[in-house]
């Protein structure tokens, strides 16, 4: 795990939001990736896509729910209620024109230049992640980002620790969750987790980066 380039990760993402950018790209590797799809569950980012150099076509920038996310689940009964079969051939027709609609669509994306999200040895070094920024009046949703953990010091709490933090209380150094939107990450041996996940599962680990929202 580099640092370093999670500290460029962090300060890109934060200037990027204040020079009100709506997408931008960050070198795509597995801590980058999982980091951004936990801002993304947290509501910091609006959509998170793997792609190449150039950058992804409207159509590709879909939000991807976690299929626990209730919003996903909410989303998923709604459709499978409005979907009732008025007939079989409607539905026939219906599939294959959104097939070819799709189909369509990726073609002309695949003639401008656009590379699909398929990492092969190949394409590796190559590949971004392009990242939907979010507003809210004008201001950036994503506020300010930055590491706890330093390279010369890396900073490991205990769950006790963890849970005095979700509290508001200061642990060491390391000023507890006071303000509106306030969000720290961890990584632990369960994966990359936001602390008040950590106390949910009762589980210690690296105090990556602080995010504050609006």
């Amino acid at each position: 795990m580099s640092l370093v380039n999670l500290a460029h990760f962090c300060s890109h993402l934060q200037n990027a939001s204040k020079a009100r950018l709506g997408l931008t790209s960050i070198p795509c590797t597995t801590l980058h990736h999982t980091l951004m799809l936990q801002l993304q569950r947290s509501g910091y980012v609006s959509s998170v896509t793997i792609g190449g150099p150039v950058p992804p076509p409207p159509s590709h920038l879909n939000p991807i729910l976690d299929p626990a996310d209730p919003e996903y689940q909410s989303q998923s009964q709604s459709q499978s209620q409005s979907s009732e079969p008025a007939s079989p051939n409607t539905n026939t027709n219906t599939n294959t024109n959104t097939n070819t609609n799709t189909n369509t669509d990726r073609d002309k994306d695949m003639k401008k230049g656009y590379s699909e999200s398929i990492i092969t040895q190949a394409n590796i070094a190559t590949r971004r992640l392009w990242v939907g920024l979010k507003y809210w009046n004008n201001e950036p949703v994503l506020h300010r980002m930055r590491l706890v953990s330093k390279p010369t010091r890396r900073v490991w709490m205990g769950f006790r620790e963890i849970e005095a933090l979700a509290r508001g209380d200061a642990s060491g150094y390391v000023r507890g969750l006071r303000g509106v939107g306030e969000s720290l990450y961890v990584t632990t041996d369960r994966g990359l987790m936001e602390v008040r996940d950590c106390v949910e599962k009762r589980t210690g680990g690296m105090i990556l980066c602080r995010v504050n929202g609006v």
